[in-house]
């Protein structure tokens, strides 16, 4: 190879997806490229043309123009242009001319297809969907390692439940638990559903010990109505309710049928995580100062997280699962300080805590729904003192006071049920912009403690009206749209300032702009379909099962915003590492060229459905 080839060669293992090629390939390519230089001006291709190679742009940029005259995007150095005509036999669709002047890369068709055909990476970067691209992106920085619980849900640990008839005799299935080596069996009812559990625990100590006679029927010692788990449900959560409840085994009921049994020792087998003890720690403490001592722990459980590699679904779950442990723990030591409610009431969170997707210490959204035989003069100032006792917790323990004053110390936000149907009803009513602001925050509502019937009553008649409201719906469609994805005109990055740090660079905001849209998408067609999910994955995935969207495109948005969160969880973990205080503004510099397409990619699927929810709700009425 000579001086010029192998400097090629030197430029091709630098670019995508060509970065872990065989130094042999790299070398046969280098050998086989032409290179074209092209004036500005000047078109590389035009529509209705045959073209027989593949574009690498070494120098120079390009634009790309549809055959409407419409402008579809610009590319430089390192980006690839020609391909998809090579792809399809040949045919050029699309426009690409030099706006300045530009060096390129010419492959072979012939060499470019047989790449494409050897190499799945190189397949992959070339798929002609941005979500399909999208998805073996996610699927390469997934970790290998399955096994952490946070990750993992009941289903992939439940056995296989022994059932018996609530007659049948002691002995019988003493002699049937013996025969199939189990420790626990279902016990059901006439109508074949679940109605108690019988471990070998209660052998030993309701048969042997009190003497019992064999031949009574199981019903006589089994534990009536047990806790139950779905399939659904998280390993860890499990593991954190056995262990508070000092359970071993619990059955796992789906629509009515029992399909399993989980017991605390699978799931301790399984690999341990950090979140599940720390969890554990906080139900334990005895004071503020212990829980705020443990707290501290938070971001280097969450950069243990993201170096597992786990969805980003999962690592919120288990991030939020230590802020909502911290409140309710401190809830429980503001009622042993200040006595027991007087009246019924629901301490409820707000935003992330609610949806279950924090990513670190966040400020504090909370309220209190009391019931409605709350009497101001006799119980205002008890709750008044459980609010702040709990709020001053929160912030000791680094989730700070909300800048909003949306708290329960704040008399808006403790209310009895009645004034909180009130407030509903006038934001789905008159959607002013306050009422939308109030709309965003309030309409994902999750509660930690009390009486959750309050709540479900609340969001049962909250959904009735925002599913048959249309104008709450195109106003809420439109104030979603003022969270733009950073997709410049020119296929930049659109950076913004810091609000927080006014001496930080410019960067993408990876909230406002990357996750908020797809949060904000959701719940609009959720509340748009009365569908009773908070999460936002949980929201796509009803959407989906509603028909309310395909499921391909549901599908398509779900990996977009996957991609885009762990993208921010990994830029949060390295400002943890080094010492820094976390945000969501990330320098494009920090990204790889790979990154920053699929980071395109994963922008334009959303841009995409954000066009589409805007002539669905006639959202541009109400911008």
């Amino acid at each position: 190879m000579d001086v010029e080839q192998l400097a090629i060669r030197d430029y091709l293992a630098k670019c995508p997806p060509l970065t872990e090629l065989p130094i042999a390939e790299l070398e046969v390519l280098a050998q086989a490229i032409v290179i074209q230089r092209v004036p500005q001006g000047d078109d590389v291709l035009t529509i209705g043309a045959d073209n027989t190679v593949a574009f690498l742009i070494r120098a120079g940029a390009v634009d790309v123009l549809l055959e409407s005259g419409d402008w579809y995007g610009r590319f430089g150095d390192g980006d690839w242009v020609g391909y998809r005509s090579v792809m399809r036999g040949g045919k050029v669709s699309m426009t690409v001319r030099a706006i300045e002047d530009t060096l390129l890369y010419a492959v072979p068709g012939e060499l470019f297809l047989s790449l494409l055909e050897r190499f799945e990476r190189v397949r992959h970067y070339f798929a002609e969907r941005k979500p399909e691209r999208l998805r073996n992106a996610l699927q390469e920085i997934r970790g290998s390692d399955g096994l952490a619980l946070v990750a993992m849900h009941v289903r992939d640990l439940m056995k296989l439940p022994m059932l018996v008839g609530k007659s049948d005799s002691i002995q019988q299935v003493a002699q049937q638990m013996n025969e199939f080596d189990t420790q626990t069996v279902m016990v059901t009812g006439d109508d074949g559903g679940l109605c108690g559990i019988v471990t070998d625990v209660d052998f030993r100590k309701r048969v042997v010990a009190e003497g019992r006679s064999v031949n009574a029927p199981i019903a006589d010692i089994m534990t009536l109505n047990p806790l139950t788990l779905t399939p659904r449900d998280q390993a860890s959560e499990a593991l954190l309710l056995m262990s508070r409840r000092n359970i071993r085994h619990l059955p796992v009921v789906d629509n009515g049928d029992v399909v399993g049994v989980v017991s605390a020792s699978d799931l301790l087998r399984t690999q341990s995580n950090s979140a599940v003890y720390l969890v554990g720690d906080i139900f334990a403490a005895k004071d503020v100062a212990r829980l705020a001592e443990l707290s501290k722990n938070l971001p280097q459980m969450l950069v243990s997280l993201v170096k597992q590699s786990l969805p980003a679904n999962d690592i919120g779950q288990s991030v939020t699962a230590v802020g909502q442990a911290i409140a309710r723990r401190l809830l429980v030591m503001a009622e042993e300080k200040f006595g027991a409610p007087p009246v019924p009431y629901a301490f409820i969170v707000a935003g992330s805590m609610a949806r279950r997707e924090q990513t670190a210490h966040s400020d504090q959204d909370n309220g209190m729904i009391v019931s409605d035989d709350y009497n101001e003069a006799q119980h205002g100032e008890y709750f008044r003192q459980i609010a702040k006792y709990v709020s001053d917790g929160l912030d000791a323990c680094g989730y700070i006071y909300c800048p909003g004053n949306v708290m329960a110390t704040n008399d808006q936000w403790r209310q009895p049920l009645a004034v909180w149907r009130g407030y509903f009803e006038t934001w789905i009513n008159k959607p002013e912009p306050m009422a939308l602001m109030y709309a965003s925050i309030f309409f994902d509502l999750r509660c930690l403690h009390g009486d959750a019937s309050l709540l479900t009553r609340l969001q049962e008649e909250i959904l009735s009206k925002t599913k048959a409201s249309t104008l709450f719906q195109a106003f809420m469609a439109g104030n979603a749209l003022s969270h733009k994805p950073p997709i410049g005109f020119f296929r930049g990055f659109v950076l913004d300032k810091d609000s927080k740090d006014s001496s930080a660079e410019k960067g993408m905001d990876m909230k406002k702009r990357g996750v908020v849209p797809v949060i904000d998408m959701a719940r609009l067609y959720s509340l748009a379909a009365g569908l009773t999910p908070i999460n936002t994955w949980e929201r796509l995935e009803a959407i989906a099962e509603a028909g309310t969207i395909t499921r391909s495109t549901v599908e398509d948005v779900r990996d977009a915003f996957e991609f885009i969160s762990m993208v921010r969880l990994q830029h949060q973990a390295k400002q943890i590492e080094n010492g820094q205080k976390p945000n969501n503004h990330m320098p494009p510099e920090e990204l790889s060229a790979l990154e920053r397409r699929h980071l395109k990619d994963a922008f334009e699927v959303i841009s995409t459905m954000q066009d589409s929810m805007a002539t669905r709700y006639q959202a541009d009425k109400f911008r």
